[in-house]
């Protein structure tokens, strides 16, 4: 037994400790998804003034009838900033001395599904705004957090599945 182990403190199996890089990484990512819903995200256009939050978004949405590549984007904000607290959850859990490859697994698949919604978001609400162009001079802060959760949460996930 260890000093800290007769001290009364839990260190875990031999061998197995917390990730702390990994689940800062999923916390920062999982905090990125979970504000951006609430931040400004996009200009509104036509030469008027103001910005549309995520939320916003969606609620305009929402209640539109779309095609399914829309109804999807419309709905990638609120699902990210779902992703973002359950990455926010796996991160905490990357701290708790434990094997961590599940954690990593879940925590990479919901990450992919992240990029994917950025990119769908992308591919799907280009053509209305102009092109790729304008669609990006029209963004503001809280889509650039959207589009960084899956990849900061890649990363995260990927430094917690490499240390295994």
């Amino acid at each position: 037994m260890t000093r800290a182990a007769t001290a009364g403190v839990y260190v875990g199996p031999p061998g197995v400790r917390s990730d702390p890089l990994g689940g800062g990484l999923l916390i920062v990512a999982g905090l990125l998804g979970l504000v951006q819903v609430v931040l400004p995200w996009l200009a509104v256009g036509d030469g008027l003034a103001g910005t549309y939050s995520g939320w916003q978004w969606f609620q305009a949405g929402r209640d539109q009838s779309l095609d399914l590549a829309r109804t999807v984007a419309t709905y990638a904000s609120p699902l990210v900033a779902i992703i973002g607290g359950s990455l926010v959850l796996l991160g905490l859990a990357a701290l708790i001395p434990m094997d961590h490859r599940p954690i990593g697994a879940v925590a990479m698949l919901l990450s992919i599904v992240a990029a994917l919604l950025a990119i769908w978001w992308v591919l799907a609400t280009r053509t209305p705004r102009g092109g790729l162009g304008p669609l990006l001079e029209a963004t503001r802060i809280g889509w650039y957090l959207f589009a960084a959760t899956g990849v900061l949460g890649l990363v995260g996930s990927a430094k917690i599945l490499a240390s295994g």
